[in-house]
């Protein structure tokens, strides 16, 4: 599965990639809305190798992407969907290096997920969660037609150098026939 945007190139993770999810899991700034917290360099390689292991699964629950810039091929972020079979539902996550904030990338990503999870994966929902705090992603989640549904009151468990605490989550979705009128 490759998916192709105007500027971007979206492709399964390799082994090769370490070096891009190093970037993206290794900077505290990029991982601040992410509860597990800025990761280990034996983590970030655990976790490389899991997302590349998760292509050959059956069912395939998770597809970790790297994201490409097209015009000079370096590698700038990830995107992903997580499949809940059960529901039909699938949930859209992205994350891009610094340097590449404030382009419209993730916005070019998302309606591209969008798009490939509802007319070739055929779901009936999407999702996408992220903190109340990460304006950023609440609002390419908006500006794509994704609608608010819910804002969990201390929901999920943060990982810090400090221990643990509470956050809240938001989420957003998005069905199939509200896609369909867009």
């Amino acid at each position: 599965m490759v998916l192709e945007t105007q500027r971007l190139v979206m492709r399964p993770f390799t082994l090769d990639d370490e070096d891009i999810i190093s970037e993206l899991y290794g900077d505290s700034d990029i991982m601040m809305f992410m509860p597990c917290g800025r990761l280990t360099d034996e983590e970030i390689r655990a976790h490389t190798r899991q997302v590349v292991s998760d292509w050959d699964a059956r069912p395939q629950m998770n597809y970790e992407m790297a994201v490409i810039a097209k015009a000079d091929s370096r590698k700038i972020g990830r995107a992903r969907i997580h499949m809940d079979y059960g529901n039909d539902t699938a949930m859209l996550g992205w994350l891009l290096v610094r340097s590449e904030w404030g382009k419209g990338y993730a916005t070019e990503i998302t309606r591209s997920l969008l798009g490939y999870c509802f007319d070739v994966m055929r779901v009936h929902r999407v999702c996408a969660l992220c903190h109340p705090d990460n304006i950023g992603s609440w609002k390419v989640m908006e500006k794509c037609g994704l609608r608010r549904e819910a804002h969990y009151v201390r929901k999920v468990k943060y990982l810090s150098d400090d221990g643990t605490h509470w956050e809240d989550e938001l989420e957003y979705a998005m069905l199939d026939e509200e896609f369909r009128r867009m």
